[in-house]
Parts: structure tokens; sequence; C-alpha cells
């Protein structure tokens, strides 16, 4: 799953309206997971199961704790270098992380070109990384098959056993239990002992299984591949690593060839689109918050240039920039006071015109394709008067501009979530008590999520989304736009504490595995049809559960189906997109 960092909250407009913004939470509120050509090869024939799709999703993040697997290469997922020691070694006290990452010494993809020898000032002496780490089960056990170039040695620890019989310099088997969750752990001891710099570069995790395939030039799991083939859109914030991008160069991008996509910047553009067009979805791009003219425009050009033509392609700028628990809130808050002075509301009128700048970009860019590219504004569900600061943009027109809305942008965007507040401290004590009824709880918590009225405080059961979704519904059509749901389903999670409440963490989770979460993910999904909405984002593909949520429609990506995902299949298969125009590349 996705793990969550959650961060300080410093209310922009006033306390009150801050601590509000904390506690509706929603999951993009906290962040939280194979060496290829630089054009990898598509497997042959199209996907056409998604041709009239009426839903999109969000990928999770790439990490080496994910249950998603999206690579047939699992090094690509590993985890940044742990820099390590040994007991006995000058000033080694045999600590895990020596936290001496900012002393190695790295070529420009985050290779480890050379390691100190214990009489050298640095502590460390080797490094690690780690693959596949605690998720038991969630991933195939077997024999790996791990290549690598350069010379050196390599170790392996917790759930893998190297076959030395069947190993070789430059290609190392091993045998993997999966059931263990301790993943693969990959020592690097020795490297470039020669000192010709020939150091260990290139590694690669294959299952035995999969070695052919990958062989071909597949870089993508076909597991992963079939999970998600229904969607008509694939949102890649969390796989941009949006809520904290440091990109705002292009230069600062990441590459196809850098050693781990959880590591060096996320994932490259390249391998984004590459999988949008194996498996015809419109790709949906968040742009860095710091990120420069030269960027977003060299960006465009180059999914212009490798993006299928019939596909369309949806950008966004940054990702809730409206949440003061992301950087890039605090990034637009003072670049808007710069520029207007302290006014509470900066942040989200500069939002709005950084919106219409990055439009006028992009179209740009495309020219006379310019239909092709959908230029999306977020805001948040619950403080409506957010949508209008960045769409009217006051303080840009008073310099001379048009209203930012009328800067190419074609869509509003709102989360779509329903908790019914089951996770709110103020209902903490209540819903515990439910637990002692005689189903455990579930009929009162399913009852609150789809009518409301048991609890207090926040108001989000089924009925208030609907009454939300009419409300910015009326809003854009009187602006010309659309409305999206960037993000939406269930939202039940403990906040303020609760999350670390175990009897209702597990209640939460078994809640969202409850046969019932299909009946509430279909209603959810008629309602926003029902009110007008087109294009419907479910939050993330595959997530495991724990106490900051259960956002995946599956935990792990073997899983044979889950109500929230079987919703979301059925929803696809009986509900052809309805609005104008929306057949997927034209089909």
């Amino acid at each position: 799953m996705f793990r969550l960092n959650p961060r300080s909250i410093k209310p922009a407009l006033s306390l009150i309206l801050g601590l509000f913004i904390f506690v509706i939470v929603i999951p993009g509120c906290w962040n939280l997971t194979m060496h290829t050509s630089p054009t990898p090869t598509l497997a042959a024939g199209k996907n056409t199961s998604n041709t009239r799709s009426s839903l999109g999703i969000g990928l999770s993040g790439i990490a080496d704790w994910s249950t998603q697997l999206p690579f047939l290469d699992a090094f690509k997922s590993s985890r940044k270098w742990i820099t390590q020691c040994v007991s006995g070694e000058p000033d080694c006290k045999g600590e895990w992380d020596t936290e001496e990452y900012n002393l190695l010494n790295l070529d420009e993809h985050g290779w480890v070109k050379s390691l100190p020898s214990p009489e050298e000032p640095p502590k460390y002496t080797r490094v690690s990384t780690l693959l596949l780490r605690e998720i038991p089960n969630s991933y195939p056990s077997g024999q790996y098959i791990v290549t690598y170039e350069g010379e050196g040695t390599i170790e392996y620890k917790f759930d893998a056993k190297k076959d030395e019989a069947a190993s070789k310099p430059g290609r190392d088997i091993i045998n993997v239990d999966a059931s263990q969750g301790g993943g693969i752990m990959i020592v690097i001891t020795a490297t470039d002992p020669k000192k010709t710099g020939n150091y260990i570069r290139n590694i690669k995790v294959v299952h035995s299984q999969d070695e052919k395939l990958y062989q071909s030039g597949e870089i993508f799991n076909p597991v992963f591949v079939e999970n998600i083939k229904k969607f008509r859109t694939l949102r890649f914030m969390d796989w941009m690593g949006t809520n904290n991008s440091e990109q705002k160069s292009w230069s600062d991008r990441p590459k196809i060839e850098n050693l781990s996509y959880a590591d060096r910047g996320n994932v490259p553009i390249e391998v984004m689109v590459n999988l949008a067009n194996k498996i015809q979805a419109e790709p949906w791009f968040n742009m860095p918050h710091q990120a420069d003219d030269e960027y977003i425009t060299n960006f465009a050009k180059l999914v212009k240039d490798s993006l299928d033509p019939k596909l369309k392609v949806y950008v966004e700028y940054s990702n809730e920039v409206w949440n003061w628990s992301f950087p890039q809130s605090h990034y637009a808050l003072k670049q808007g006071k710069a520029r207007w002075g302290d006014k509470g509301d900066a942040f989200m009128q500069w939002h709005g015109m950084r919106t219409a700048q990055m439009c006028d970009i992009w179209k740009g860019v495309f020219g006379e394709q310019k239909q092709r590219v959908v230029c999306v504004l977020g805001t948040q569900r619950a403080w409506r008067e957010l949508a209008d600061y960045s769409l009217d943009c006051s303080y840009w027109v008073a310099e001379g501009n048009k209203p930012c809305y009328q800067h190419g942008i074609d869509a509003l965007a709102v989360a779509g979530y329903f908790s019914g507040n089951l996770g709110g401290k103020e209902n903490a004590s209540t819903v515990e008590s439910w637990l002692n009824d005689s189903d455990g709880g579930f009929g009162k918590a399913i009852k609150q999520l789809r009518e409301g009225g048991l609890l207090g405080g926040f108001k989000d059961s089924l009925p208030d989304v609907d009454r939300d979704f009419r409300y910015f519904l009326d809003l854009v059509r009187k602006k010309g736009l659309d409305l999206f749901v960037y993000e939406g389903g269930q939202h039940i999670v403990g906040i303020e504490g609760i999350e670390n409440n175990e009897k209702l963490t597990k209640f939460f989770i078994e809640l969202n595995r409850r046969p019932e979460m299909y009946d509430l993910y279909t209603e959810l999904l008629n309602i926003w049809k029902q009110a007008g909405g087109s294009l419907f984002m479910h939050f993330v593909d595959v997530a495991a559960p724990s106490k900051w949520g259960s956002w995946g429609a599956l935990e792990y990506a073997s899983q044979q189906g889950s109500p929230k995902y079987n919703a979301l299949m059925d929803f696809i298969d009986k509900h052809p997109c309805w609005w104008d125009n929306c057949a997927v590349g034209g089909r």
C-alpha cells in the first residue's frame, strides 16, 4: 500500500478553515509505490475493452512495499539505497542504516560506483536495497533471475536464498519464499574491485516464469495490465510523485535508465505513455507545482510525439493545491502573496492563474490537435468558494487578463468520496459501541454510509455527496465546463488519532470487504451519472489496507475481484459512457 506521511497543518485563511481542511482529509491529503531500452517494445494488439468505458482509475505510487506489482522487473520498485556497515569495522555499531546516503558515489542513474574501505572516513562499507517488502503472499514465490552488469559481490537476504550452483557472474538465481513477508534484500558488499569503472549496475530482478516475456521487450506485469485494462483513463498523480515533487527544470525529470522508479524522481514520461498506448487509455498527468514553462512545454511535446494520436491527454496543475498537508499549497500561497499581497485567497487565485498558463502552453504545443488536450482544474468539494477563486481569478483579471476558466480550461474536478464520517474523532466512541451489535456493527455503518443521520460532525454520506455533485454541476454549466471526479470511492479511515485505534482500524478494513460495499459503490456511481456528471476516477487500483485506509479497489495484484472492484467492472459493462463524443480514440 502507499504509506502516508502526515504533515503539519498551517491554515492560510484562518485556523478554523485550516482545521476544517484537515478534518475532512481525503486520501490525497496524505502521502501515503528493470533496465530497459529507451523505447520498450509493446506487445501486439490493441485493447478494446475500454472503448466506451465510463470510469478511470488512479495508479498507486511505486514502492517496494506496494502490492500493485506493475513491472516485470521488481528492481524498478526497489527502495532507496541503505548505507550499512558490519559490526567490528571502525566506528560501526551495527546499525541498520548509517544514514550516509548523501556520501554515496552515484552515477547519473543512481548506481553505486564505489564503496569506501573500512579505514576510510564514512562508516558505511556496503549498500543494500529492499524489494517486495512486508507484503506476504502478495507476490509470487519461486525462482527469480537476477542479472547485472559489472564486477563485484552481491548477497541476498530475508526471503531470498541464492542458488550457488545455478548462478554465475552477471546472472544469479535466487529462490524466494513469499509467505514470510521479509521480501528480498539485495546487498552490494563490493563493486568495481579492479578500479576500472566496471561497477555493478543495471540490476534486474525478474521471476523465472516471466523471463522470456521480459526479454521480448515487455516491461509491464500482465496481471497489472489485466486489472486496469477496462478503465478509459489512467491518472498518474502518484506515479509522478506529485504531492512532494521537487522537479523544476526539464533536466530534473526521471529517466528510463534510472535504477528505480520509487527512488529517482518517479516514473519516466516515456513509461507512462507506453502504458497508455498499450491499453489504449487516456493518460492524466499532473504537472509538478514548481515546474517552469520549459518543463511544461517539453513535457507536452514529448506526449504529443509519442502518445497514440487517437488518444486524448488530461493535464492538471499539481494535485489538491488547496490542501495544507502538501507543499504545493504553501508554495501557491507564497507565490500568490508575492504577486498580490497578503490576501488569504491568494493561493487559489494563483492556482487558477498557473492552471490557465499551463493550459495555454499545452494547447499551444498541440496546435491543430489542441482538442486532444483536456485541461483540468482541481478544487475542494466541501469548501465551495475555492472553485470561484480559481476559476474567476479576479486578481489576475485585474492585471488585464481574461478569467482563468477562459484560458483553455475544460473541466473542474472534485473528489467523489463518501465516508459517513465514521472515522471522525467525535464519533469514535459511538462507532466502537456498534461493534457489540450482533452483526458486529456493520449494519449501522452501512446505514450511515447510505443514508447518514446516525453520527454527528462532517456530513459525508451518499445524500451529501449527491448534493455536492449537483451544486458543482450547476456551477460548471454556467461557465461552459465539464465536471470530473478526480478521485472517488469510499473514504472510511480514522483521522486525528483514531487511525491508531486498532479495533476501529480492523472494523474499517473489514467493512471495506463487506459485500454491501458493492451496492454502495454502485449507488455512488449512479448518483454521479443521474446528476449529469461525466468522467469518474476511482482513487487507486491496488493497495493493501492499513490504518491509513483501504484505498485500493483490489488489495493485491492477483486478487480475484472484490466488492469494490467488481462494482467498478460491472458499472463499466452496464453503463457505457453517456456524454457526447466519449468513445476512447473515437472508436
